[in-house]
């Protein structure tokens, strides 16, 4: 039989008998020959379930987290929505000292001790009063204390200014404390931690007549999320383990004000001490210190904080020093949700902060490994049980399922998918063969679609509009002397505090930059910040005349003093007398000058030329170069006395490359200025066009990607510059160079691919024949699909293809060709 079973897989003409067993199932081979199923899939079997039963219950878990943390959330802002009405209901008559009192009184009894502070603040000291709430009485605070006391209640915040009938403000949690005098023949201090509400009261012919200011015990918030923590939670459902649980309340700038603590002392004062766990940061807030923020390292938080400043909510698996103490070695469930604050009835409701819930379940752990005990004893047992009948047959019985997996481990290798052509064994292989080369098909066609969809993305990424920087404006007597100096950068920072500490010097400086790098705008900062900012500013370029001329510029001459001397000039050095002298590419100087230079900086004197008179001269002289003059002092083409004399400050500026940070703000200047000049309103860029200025490696530095964006605007045809309006000063005419990636950028029209069903065998087949074509024919449509595809249904199934963008239509009549969405025209 053995032999026969071998005998069968070989090609050629094959016995009735032998080609009867290939339309047997395996399991009935496995029946006849009393061979069970193979044993791995026991283990395998046993392996997958563990990981996705593990899986769902941590899925379970982590949505009932989520749960638990949006349910807090809602509870929250269910209790400041009834205070908000709570403040507008009672700011909708005109305000008295007993109105308020009873209100407060009221309050206490409807809604418990929710409110701790109420005050009225109007036009005149006998028009203010303000009432506390201590335990079960209702106590009126002296207005002199009341101004005494630390964030008084009379003190109305800038937020609540210009507030509209109805409309209410919610401060930030501070922190309140009332001085003991005043307070009758028991006076004591009270200490409050309060939420502010606070709105306008109108008289009846909307005039402004006072502040309501209504405050909310902290405290309160802190028992909703003590309460959700605690066996009497509202949303329990099942008796939980002793896990330790904890809710944080922070603010939408990542502060954490308060956590979750025992439900049985709801009067404990507010505390941070079990949050701050395995974190390190800042403590203490303006106006509450007992706040804490965590360090930007704690990315988990911080990554959350982002979430919650956006308005979403979601679940996160922890830090291994996030929260409180573990019970064992877990990860952590951690909810997060944002808290909403409604300032009107009908307004938008804004982030005020959020909700971070930390649950550190042990059931994925106990159900794991229960779990695994099952499946291990089952799997052995089994595994015993079958395995001398497996270690006979399961070679041939198996065969062609081995084989079938090794036409899948050839494909992978290969890199690429194709049907599986074998001859058919038995039924159930052969009904596997067809649901991979099914799902092969599938695959291929899912392959042709997400690259078209994804060169569109990648298309209209490249073109959408990016947000650039705006320059920071700075302040003060330094902001008009600063204001070319564009950058936000660290280099930049300390290039401009280099050049305040320079300027309030009278020193000669050295500036050394590459060309383009604002050697001369810094100059001119250090002279616009100086003491000589009244005086001329006078600027000569050594490279740019030879030595007669350079030395005529700079020290002058007297009338005779060569042929065309027809009248005296002062030269470079007395007309910035008083002021500052730039001498720019001071490298570029001959010996001569340096010469003249070294001598003229000693004795701060110089000789016009043909006079022999010296004239003194009170100039600040600033070098410039762009070359490293040590080089050339060691190569003997710079004087070494004149270059330390020349060095007594020097300052560097940085080369563009060094300070990447600022293309996008210097790119937004720049084409805001174009813009401007050129009379062509608001210019913007793409992503894909600022994706290429940041790549690029600027050779000329600040020059030339000014030169580079003010080209762009000039030639820009619509407001967005794309990426192929970019042209850099060392670049070919016409060259297109893409910051994408290899794959080129796709020229796509229409809406995306529609792609509700899928595709038929039939529009699969040709697809994959012709995925290497630029362009077809309906007729190449019909061969690929095969030779009985009818000339209407090729094209019916090209206009489906057409309809959802995966195939483009070009031209008319029989010179109508089809390409793939995705594609370039040749």
């Amino acid at each position: 039989m053995l032999r026969l079973l071998r005998r069968s897989s070989h090609t050629g003409p094959s016995p009735a008998y032998i080609k009867g067993l290939s339309d047997w199932s395996i399991r009935k081979k496995l029946l006849v020959f009393l061979i069970p199923p193979v044993i791995a899939v026991l283990g395998v079997t046993g392996l997958v379930l563990n990981i996705f039963s593990n899986r769902y219950i941590d899925l379970a878990l982590g949505r009932s987290s989520l749960t638990l943390t949006l349910a807090q959330a809602h509870e929250i802002e269910t209790l400041l929505e009834g205070c908000r009405e709570d403040i507008v209901a009672l700011a909708h008559r005109p305000m008295t000292r007993e109105r308020l009192r009873n209100f407060m009184e009221s309050s206490a009894i409807a809604r418990g001790e929710i409110y701790a502070e109420a005050a009225y603040v109007g036009e005149g000291t006998e028009n203010q009063y303000a009432f506390l709430k201590d335990g079960n009485r209702v106590e009126e605070v002296p207005p002199e204390v009341a101004l005494q006391a630390k964030n008084s209640p009379f003190v109305v915040s800038r937020k609540a200014v210009g507030l509209g009938r109805g409309q209410v403000t919610l401060s930030d949690l501070i922190e309140v404390y009332y001085p003991p005098t005043g307070f009758g023949a028991q006076p004591r201090h009270r200490d409050l931690s309060l939420l502010r509400l606070t709105t306008p009261v109108l008289e009846s012919d909307g005039r402004l007549a006072g502040y309501l200011v209504l405050s909310v015990d902290a405290r309160q918030l802190r028992n909703v999320l003590s309460l959700y923590n605690s066996p009497r939670s509202p949303l329990l459902g099942y008796n939980r383990t002793a896990e330790n649980r904890l809710s944080l309340f922070l603010d939408e700038r990542g502060w954490i004000l308060f956590q979750s603590e025992n439900i049985e002392e709801p009067l404990h004062q507010l505390s941070v001490e079990t949050a701050k766990t395995g974190f390190s940061g800042d403590h203490g807030k303006p106006g509450y210190d007992d706040a804490f923020r965590p360090g930007p390292r704690h990315e988990t938080f911080w990554r959350m904080v982002s979430a919650l400043q956006q308005g979403h909510s979601g679940m996160e698996r922890g830090e291994p020093d996030f929260g409180p103490s573990k019970l064992a070695s877990s990860e952590d469930f951690i909810g997060y949700a944002p808290v909403r604050f409604r300032s009107s009835g009908n307004g938008e409701r804004e982030i005020i902060g959020g909700i971070i819930y930390i649950d550190r379940s042990l059931l994925p752990r106990a159900a794991e490994f229960g779990q695994f005990n099952i499946l291990f004893v089952t799997t052995v047992g089994a595994i015993l049980t079958m395995a001398g009948c497996i270690l006979v047959l399961a070679r041939l019985i198996t065969k062609p399922i081995l084989r079938l997996a090794e036409e899948v481990r050839s494909m992978r290798k290969e890199g690429e998918l194709h049907e599986i052509d074998l001859p058919d064994s038995d039924l159930d292989t052969a009904t596997l063969k067809r649901a991979i080369n099914n799902l092969v098909a599938a695959l291929l066609s899912k392959e042709m679609e997400i690259k078209a969809r994804d060169e569109r993305l990648r298309s209209v990424r490249a073109r959408e509009k990016v947000q650039l920087v705006a320059p920071t404006s700075r302040q003060g007597l330094q902001a008009e002397a600063l204001e070319d100096l564009v950058g936000e950068s660290r280099a930049m920072d300390m290039l401009l505090t280099r050049i305040q500490k320079i300027a309030a010097t009278d020193a000669d400086v050295l500036i050394i930059g590459e060309t383009g790098t604002g050697k001369e705008l810094t100059a001119d900062a250090i002279h616009r910040l100086s003491r000589r900012k009244a005086m001329p500013f006078i600027s000569i370029n050594c490279g740019a005349l030879d030595e007669n001329l350079l030395m005529d510029a700079l020290f002058g001459h007297v009338k005779g003093a060569f042929s065309e001397a027809k009248s005296d000039r002062k030269g470079a050095f007395l007309a910035a007398d008083g002021g500052t002298l730039l001498l720019d590419e001071i490298g570029n100087a001959s010996p001569r000058v340096q010469q003249a230079l070294l001598r003229a900086l000693s004795v701060r004197r110089i000789s016009p030329l043909g006079s022999d008179d010296e004239q003194p001269f009170d100039a600040r002289v600033i070098a410039a170069t762009n070359v490293n003059l040590k080089d050339l002092v060691a190569s003997g083409e710079f004087r070494e006395d004149l270059f330390y004399r020349l060095q007594v400050l020097a300052v560097t500026t940085p080369a563009l490359r060094e300070r990447q940070d600022d293309i996008p703000v210097l790119a937004g200047y720049f084409l805001k200025l174009a813009g401007r000049r050129m009379g062509k309103g608001e210019l913007a860029l793409s992503r894909g066009a600022l994706d290429k200025l940041l790549q690029h490696v600027w050779p000329g530095n600040v020059r030339e990607l000014k030169n580079c964006i003010i080209r762009a605007a000039a030639l820009a045809e619509r407001e967005l510059i794309l990426a192929e309006e970019i042209h850099f000063e060392d670049e070919e005419p016409g060259s297109a160079v893409s910051h994408h990636g290899s794959s080129p950028v796709p020229a796509l029209d229409g809406e995306a691919p529609v792609l509700d069903s899928p595709l038929s065998s039939r529009q699969r087949k040709a697809l994959r024949s012709l995925l290497d074509r630029p362009t077809f024919t309906r007729q190449d449509y019909q061969d690929a699909g095969g030779s009985d595809v009818p000339q209407r249904t090729a094209q019916h199934d090209l206009q489906d293809l057409v309809t959802r963008g995966i195939v483009r239509k070009e031209g008319r009549g029989p010179a109508t060709r089809y390409r793939l969405a995705g594609q370039r025209n040749e």
